[in-house]
C-alpha cells in the first residue's frame, strides 16, 4: 500500500515538473511573440513619425521662412492675420503629434509660437525698432535742421495699420509727420502720390506743404477735408460743386423774418427762451447752500418783463429809473416769465401789507403778488417730503419754521397763499403745474401779442449776447447733425427715443428744441436746394458716397496720414473710413484730446478715444516732450485737464523750468487796470520788444480794450478775420500784441500769454450755453463730465505760453476754472489794483459762499452787513464789527457777538432765538482765538 502510494506520489510529481515546462515554454514563447510584435509596433511608430515628420516639417519650415522674411521688417497685425487661417489645421495636427515628437525643437518652437503669435509680433517688432533706430539715426538727427527725440523717432518706425499718436502742446507734431513721410519715401520706398496727407485747416495744411515740399523737396502737398471732398467730386461727376458756408447767417436771417411769419413757432422760442435756456439744477444735487448760489450766480435772472422796460426806457431816451427785476433763482425766472407770457400781472417781493409783532422777523415780502385777483404766491425750495437737504440744519430748520409761519400769518390775515415747490421742477412739471393752481384759483390767462414781445427782446434791440450763443447752439447742432449723415427723418427716431430720458425737464426741454431746430434745418436745406449748392458737410458726405460706391481703383494711396486728429468729425471719419477699405490703406493719425474744441463745427472727440473701435486694430504712441511750456506749467494745466478721467494719459515732459508761470491778476472794478499791470510786469522782465498774446473765451471780450470811459491806451493796429487783432500799446508802441479767441488760439504760441473776462457767467469762461446737453442727441457717446469742452478750451489758452500767463480775474464772480486753480493747486488770487477786496472777508453764514460785505441803508443810512450773493441770499447781520473779528459759532455756524445781559456783557449767536449758544467775554479775552468752546 504504501509502495502504490510513493508511486502515486512521483508521478503527481513528474507531472508538475511537465506542467511547470509547459508554462516556460508558452511564456517564453509569448515573450518572444511580444518582443517580436513589439518590435514591429516600434519599427511601425518609427516609419509612421518618421512619416508624420516628413510629411509636416515642410510646412511648419516653410512658417518659420515666412516668420523670418517678416521680421526683416515692421510686421503690421493684418500680416499675421492673414497668415494665421494658413497654419491653423497644421497647428492642430501637430498638437496631436506624441510627445516625444511634439517635444521636438522645430515642432516645439512651431507649437509656441503659433500658439501666440502676437506676442511674437510684439517681440520682432521691438527687435526691428531697436535696430531701425540705429539704422536710420543720421535721417532722423536732421529733418529741417531738427532732431527728433526717441517717441518721434517710434512713431516714424511703427508702420501699423492704424497708429493713434497723442502728441501733447509745443511736442513737435508736424515735425513728427514731416519725418514719417521721408522715411516713407526714402527708406520704404512709397512713391509721394501714395501718400494722402490731411490736415483740418488751409494755415495747417500750407505749413506742412512749406516743410514737406519745399524744404524736405518730396512732392507731397497737404490737403484739407474740403479740399480732398471737392476733388473727388470734380474728377469724377465731371463739374465743381456750388459751395456755400452760410449757415450762421441763414439761421440769424431766418430769426429776424421767418420766425415772425410762424406764430407757433415764435411762441416755441420763447417758450424755450423764457423756461428752458438755462436747465435748473435738481435741487438734490447742491452739498450745501453755498453750492446752490454758486450756480445761479452764472445765470441770468433777469425776467422777461424787465427786459422789455428796460428796452422801451432805452427807446424813450430815458433814465432807468425802474430798477432792474433780477429775481432769485432759475426757477423764479421760470414762474415770472410763465405769467408775463400769460398776460398775468404781477408784482415781485411787494411788501406784505401786514406786520408782524414778532420783532425779529424782518418786513415779509411774497416772492409774487397778483393785484388782479390779490393773490399771493410763494415758490418754496423744498423736496416733496419736506426737506432742505443742502443747508445746514439750523439753516434748513429756519427755512422750514419760515414757510410755516407764511402759511400760518396768511391765515391769520385772511390772504390767499398759493405754493409751487422746486420739487416741482425736478417732475418737469413746474410750468404746468402753476398753470393748473393758477386756473383753479380763477386767474384768466390773456394774450399776449408775441410777435410784438419778439421785437422788442430781439430785433429792435441791440442782440442781446444770451441769444446769440442760442442761435449758435443750434447752428452747432446741425452741423453735427449732417455731420452724422442724418436726414429730417431723423428727428422723428429722436423724439421717440426721448420717451426712454429718465429725467422729465430734459426730455421736455429737448422735445421743444427739437420742433424748433426742424423747420430751421429744412429753411437751411431749401436755401441750399434753391442756390443749386452744398455745404461742407454735404461735400464730405457725397464725396464719401462716391468712394463707396466707385466700382476700379479711385486712389492708389497705401498711407493715410492726418494731422490735428482730435478735430475728426462723423463725416469725415466715414470719408477716411471708405478710402482705407478701398485702397487697404494704413492710417496714421496725429492729435491731443486735451486740445478737441471744435465741436461746433461737428467735431466728435469719442471719434479720438475710442479710436481702435473705429478702426480696428491700432497701436497707441505717445508724444510726451514738450518744447513750448515749461513743467510747471504742464504738471498743472495736466491735472487740470485729468479732472475729466475720460481724458486719455499723457505724461508730458519739458526740460524748461519756470516758477509759478500762472499768475492771477485780480480786480474788484478796474479790470483795464490789472491788465495794464500785467502788461507792465512782462514788459519789466521780458523787454519792449517782446510778444504778448491777449485771449478772450469769445469775440465779445475784447470790446472793454474800447469801451469810452476809459483813456485810449490800446487802439486797433491790424485785424484778421480767421486768426489774430493787432494792437498797439501806447506806451510801449514796439511792444507786440494781438487778441485772439481761444479757438482762434489753438497752433500759435507767444512769449507771454494775458488770459481775460474770467468771469462765472452764463457766456463766461466755461461758456455754459455752448457746452449744452442738448448736444448729447447727435453725438456718438456724449461726455457727461461738466464743461468738459470749455475745460479743453480752458487747457488750450494755459498752454499758448512759452513762459507766464496771466489770468485777469474779477473779485466776485470769478470764473470756476480759476477759483478751481486756487482752491486745488494753491494759486494765489493777488488784488493788483489797489482797489478793496472782499476775498478774505469772513463767509455768510446762511449760504457759506457769499462773502459779508458792509452795506447802507438807504432810509437811514445805518450800515449793517450784508452777503455779497445778494438777491439770491437776503441774509444780513446788524452788527459790523464782524468784518474785523470774526468768531465763529462752535454750534450752528454763524457769528458771536457782544450783547448786554443781567449779569453784564457776553458773547450770543446772530442765529438767535434759534441758537442760544453763548460764552463768557473774558474768554475771549483769555484765548485769543477765533473759535471758543461753548458754555452751556
Amino acid at each position: 500500500m504504501y509502495c502504490k502510494k510513493g508511486v502515486k506520489t512521483v508521478q503527481l510529481y513528474y507531472q508538475k515538473i511537465y506542467r511547470i515546462e509547459d508554462f516556460m515554454e508558452i511564456l517564453i514563447t509569448g515573450i518572444i511573440i511580444f518582443s517580436i510584435v513589439l518590435f514591429l509596433v516600434n519599427t511601425n511608430n518609427k516609419k509612421k513619425h518618421e512619416f508624420q515628420k516628413s510629411t509636416y516639417l515642410p510646412e511648419v519650415n516653410a512658417l518659420d521662412s515666412r516668420l523670418i522674411a517678416l521680421s526683416k521688417y515692421y510686421i503690421s497685425f493684418s500680416e499675421l492675420e492673414v497668415l494665421r487661417p494658413d497654419y491653423e489645421q497644421l497647428y492642430k495636427i501637430v498638437e496631436q503629434f506624441p510627445k516625444r515628437l511634439r517635444q521636438e525643437s522645430i515642432f516645439s518652437v512651431f507649437l509656441n509660437v503659433y500658439k501666440d503669435l502676437e506676442k511674437w509680433r510684439e517681440k520682432s517688432n521691438q527687435l526691428f525698432i531697436d535696430e531701425e533706430l540705429e539704422r536710420t539715426q543720421s535721417l532722423l538727427n536732421d529733418i529741417d535742421g531738427k532732431a527728433l527725440d526717441l517717441q518721434q523717432r517710434e512713431a516714424v518706425i511703427v508702420n501699423e495699420d492704424n497708429t493713434l499718436v497723442l502728441a501733447g502742446a509745443g511736442s513737435g507734431k508736424t515735425l513728427t509727420i514731416s519725418a514719417k513721410v521721408k522715411y516713407l519715401v526714402e527708406q520704404l520706398g512709397v512713391q509721394p502720390d501714395e501718400i494722402l496727407l490731411l490736415s483740418f485747416t488751409k494755415k495747417s495744411a500750407l505749413e506742412m506743404t512749406e516743410r514737406i515740399k519745399n524744404k524736405l523737396k518730396i512732392p507731397i502737398e497737404a490737403n484739407t477735408f474740403h479740399k480732398l471732398g471737392l476733388n473727388i467730386i470734380t474728377s469724377n461727376e465731371g463739374y465743381r460743386p456750388e459751395i456755400m458756408d452760410d449757415l450762421t447767417q441763414v439761421i440769424n436771417i431766418y430769426f429776424s423774418r421767418n420766425v415772425l411769419k410762424d406764430q407757433e413757432l415764435l411762441s416755441k422760442v420763447l417758450h424755450f427762451y423764457g423756461y428752458y435756456l438755462v436747465i435748473p439744477k435738481d435741487i438734490e444735487g447742491f452739498g450745501d447752500l453755498g453750492e446752490y448760489h454758486e450756480d445761479q450766480s452764472t445765470v441770468d435772472l433777469e425776467t422777461l418783463r424787465s427786459k422789455i422796460i428796460s428796452f422801451q426806457k432805452e427807446d424813450r431816451k430815458e433814465k432807468r429809473t425802474l430798477k432792474m427785476e433780477q429775481v432769485r433763482s432759475i426757477e423764479e425766472v421760470m414762474i415770472a416769465n410763465f405769467l408775463f407770457l400769460n398776460g398775468i400781472e404781477y408784482e415781485y417781493e411787494r411788501p406784505y401789507p401786514f406786520t408782524s409783532p414778532n420783532k425779529y422777523k424782518k418786513q415779509y415780502r411774497p416772492d409774487f403778488y397778483l393785484p388782479e385777483y390779490d393773490l399771493y404766491l410763494e415758490h418754496f425750495g423744498i423736496t416733496e417730503d419736506e426737506r432742505v437737504p443742502w443747508l445746514t440744519p439750523i439753516e434748513a430748520k429756519k427755512y422750514i419754521e419760515s414757510m410755516k409761519w407764511k402759511r400760518e400769518w396768511h391765515k391769520v390775515n385772511g390772504t390767499t397763499l398759493l405754493e409751487t415747490y422746486s420739487y416741482f421742477n425736478r417732475s418737469g412739471m413746474l410750468v404746468e403745474k402753476l398753470g393748473d393752481i393758477l386756473r383753479e384759483n380763477g386767474v384768466t390767462f390773456k394774450q399776449v401779442d408775441m410777435s410784438e414781445l419778439y421785437r422788442k427782446l430781439f430785433i429792435e434791440r441791440e442782440e442781446e449776447r444770451q441769444f446769440k450763443e442760442f442761435k449758435k447752439l443750434i447752428g452747432t447742432f446741425i452741423s453735427l447733425f449732417k455731420s452724422s449723415g442724418f436726414d429730417e427723418t431723423k428727428f422723428g427716431d429722436f423724439i421717440d427715443q426721448l420717451q426712454v430720458e429718465k429725467d422729465p425737464l430734459l426730455k421736455e426741454r429737448s422735445k421743444l428744441f427739437l420742433s424748433i431746430v426742424e423747420p430751421i434745418y429744412m429753411h437751411y436745406e431749401y436755401h441750399l436746394l434753391m442756390n443749386e449748392a452744398i455745404d461742407f458737410n454735404d461735400m464730405i458726405n457725397d464725396a464719401t458716397n462716391i468712394v463707396m460706391n466707385y466700382e476700379g481703383e479711385l486712389f492708389k494711396y497705401k498711407y493715410i496720414i492726418i494731422d490735428e486728429y482730435q478735430d475728426i468729425s462723423m463725416s469725415r471719419y466715414r470719408l477716411i473710413k471708405a478710402i482705407k477699405e478701398k485702397t487697404n490703406s494704413k492710417v496714421l493719425c496725429v492729435g491731443d484730446d486735451w486740445q478737441s474744441i471744435y465741436r461746433f463745427a461737428g467735431s466728435d472727440l469719442q471719434l479720438f478715444i475710442n479710436f481702435e473701435k473705429y478702426f480696428g486694430h491700432t497701436k497707441l504712441l505717445r508724444i510726451e516732450q514738450t518744447y513750448r511750456n515749461s513743467q510747471e506749467l504742464i504738471d498743472l494745466a495736466g491735472k487740470f485737464i485729468m479732472k475729466n478721467n475720460r481724458q486719455l494719459v499723457k505724461d508730458l515732459k519739458s526740460d524748461k523750468r519756470m516758477q509759478l508761470p500762472v499768475k492771477i491778476f485780480g480786480y474788484s472794478n478796474d479790470s483795464i487796470k490789472a491788465l495794464t499791470l500785467a502788461i507792465e510786469e512782462i514788459v519789466e522782465s521780458f523787454g519792449e520788444d517782446t510778444d504778448i498774446m491777449i485771449i478772450g473765451r469769445n469775440n465779445f471780450d475784447m470790446e472793454f480794450l474800447f469801451i469810452d470811459n476809459i483813456p485810449k491806451i490800446f487802439k486797433l493796429r491790424y485785424g484778421t478775420e480767421k486768426l489774430v487783432t493787432g494792437l498797439a500799446y501806447r506806451k510801449y508802441p514796439n511792444l507786440k500784441i494781438s487778441y485772439s479767441t481761444v479757438h482762434r488760439s489753438k497752433g500759435l504760441e507767444a512769449e507771454n500769454v494775458i488770459l481775460i473776462n474770467l468771469n462765472n457767467h452764463l457766456i463766461g469762461f466755461p461758456n455754459k450755453i455752448s457746452d449744452d446737453p442738448i448736444l448729447s442727441i447727435v453725438l456718438t457717446d456724449a461726455d457727461q463730465f461738466s464743461y468738459a469742452e470749455e475745460r479743453r478750451l480752458f487747457y488750450v489758452a494755459l498752454t499758448r505760453t512759452k513762459n507766464n500767463i496771466y489770468l485777469i480775474a474779477p473779485d466776485k464772480k470769478t470764473s470756476a476754472f480759476v477759483e478751481e486753480l486756487i482752491r486745488e493747486h494753491q494759486i494765489l488770487f493777488n488784488i493788483v489794483t489797489n482797489e478793496e477786496s472782499m476775498r478774505e472777508n469772513p463767509n455768510c453764514p446762511h449760504c457759506q459762499s457769499g462773502r459779508l460785505v458792509i452795506r447802507e441803508n438807504s432810509t437811514d443810512r445805518t450800515r449793517f452787513l450784508g452777503c455779497s450773493n445778494f438777491p439770491r441770499c437776503d441774509s444780513t447781520l446788524k452788527d459790523v464789527s464782524i468784518l474785523s473779528n470774526p468768531i465763529k459759532c462752535t454750534s450752528c455756524g454763524g457769528y458771536m457777538v457782544k450783547r448786554k445781559g443781567p449779569y453784564g456783557e457776553f458773547y450770543g449767536c446772530t442765529n438767535y432765538p434759534s441758537c442760544r449758544n453763548s460764552f463768557d467775554i473774558r474768554e475771549v479775552k483769555k484765548t485769543k482765538r477765533t473759535t471758543v468752546k461753548a458754555i452751556f
